[in-house]
């Protein structure tokens, strides 16, 4: 992501407007958690602004236009989030010129050209947000193919989302006759050689920590021969200088859930620890096991939360991207106060997303849940007798 600028509002303490440039998809993700509903939005699109005497178009000029969001498409995968708004006057003159205000118009985000976002509540979260995605260090560091018998998935792992780069698939035969086997062995060298075209293609070795091959039985160990062979062969030096990157691991699947199996394995936590991918497995886990053994260390719910957060109990915030980026700004401020009000007592605030299945499995939970420094087992007490006392007035 490249930021141009961030001029906070004078008249507005809350508001600010920002002008970036997208660079990739996950520069898109971080697009999209910042642009609410209202903001405005000042950009540059191939417009028909002439028509001939018949009505046709004349001529598509480039020119200068500012919406009024109205709503939004985003597919990470696809790389694709556009935005649909209505055309607001421009103060400076800049914008919307030979174009009517209130007509309906789409935007789609690109790589081509910078853009304004003109936003009346920007946060700290929003601001942290932003200056994560413009560090390079912040960007994906572990890499992943998850595969059985004729499937593969090669992804890339960040802190919002599980990427799936290159679904790789094969009918494979089946081992009747002898030109069965023969056949299968051809597909098997086939659906390797594959993969090992995607890795050239999609994984970078000046970044990528770890690069884990998971599959049930002997897939994962094979692949890793064959990667070691073609490049052997080719005498491709940027994987031969790499080969302690790759990390063979167990899995019961050849699908993306085996991924997330991997991680929360302490078989590989040693490898595993340097990643920001992992450190979130790792605190999601610690979770759940906190919350299996009844301990009291591990609660849910926004009450409970909140009740741990004023005693400053809280070791680890563990809070959903749509609760900080909620459609309800004084919801969104409430969960902000409290992210901030874990870290200044000492605790930390992770923030999952619900693009990924560890940020689906948490907004199931409530979307915020913390982890504790020490048990406190009458935490939902008081909650408790609120509730009793609210059913007994509806009893009367």
């Amino acid at each position: 992501m490249k930021i141009i600028s961030i001029t906070k509002d004078s008249a507005n303490k809350e508001g600010a407007t920002i002008v970036l440039l997208p660079e990739d998809k996950e520069d898109l993700f971080t697009v999209h958690q910042i642009i609410d509903k209202d903001d405005e939005v000042i950009f540059k699109k191939k417009f028909t602004t002439n028509l001939d005497e018949a009505g046709k178009k004349k001529s598509t000029d480039l020119v200068k236009l500012r919406l009024k969001i109205v709503s939004s498409e985003f597919e990470m995968r696809d790389e694709y989030l556009r935005y649909k708004g209505v055309t607001v006057a421009d103060d400076n003159g800049n914008s919307n010129v030979d174009i009517p205000v209130g007509k309906f118009l789409s935007f789609t985000v690109n790589y081509s050209f910078p853009f304004t976002i003109i936003k009346q509540n920007f946060d700290s979260f929003m601001e942290k947000t932003l200056q994560n995605a413009a560090n390079p260090e912040s960007r994906s560091d572990t890499a992943a193919i998850v595969l059985q018998e004729g499937i593969a998935h090669v992804c890339l792992l960040t802190a919002s989302s599980t990427i799936l780069k290159q679904k790789i698939e094969y009918s494979m035969p089946k081992k009747k006759r002898a030109t069965d086997v023969m056949k299968f062995d051809e597909k098997t060298e086939k659906f390797y050689k594959a993969i090992y075209e995607s890795i050239k293609k999609y994984y970078d070795f000046s970044k990528i920590k770890l690069i884990l091959l998971c599959s049930p039985g002997f897939y994962a160990k094979t692949l890793l021969e064959k990667i070691t062979q073609y490049a052997q062969e080719e005498r491709n030096k940027s994987i031969i200088d790499h080969q302690s990157l790759f990390l063979v691991a167990h899995c019961s699947t050849g699908y993306l859930q085996g991924i997330s199996e991997v991680l929360k394995n302490p078989l590989y936590s040693t490898k595993l620890s340097d990643t920001k991918y992992a450190k979130d497995a790792a605190i999601m886990d610690e979770f759940m096991e906190h919350l299996n053994n009844d301990d009291f260390k591990a609660w849910y719910g926004e009450a409970e939360v909140e009740k741990a957060a004023e005693m400053g109990a809280i070791k680890y915030l563990l809070i959903t991207d749509t609760m900080l980026h909620n459609d309800d700004i004084k919801k969104r401020k409430k969960f902000l106060a409290l992210y901030e009000n874990v870290e200044s007592s000492g605790g930390k605030g992770v923030v999952f997303s619900t693009l990924h299945s560890l940020g689906e499995e948490l907004d199931r939970m409530t979307g915020v849940a913390c982890i504790l420094n020490y048990p406190l087992p009458d935490l939902d007490e008081d909650l408790e007798d609120e509730e009793s006392e609210n059913d007994n007035e509806f009893e009367i």
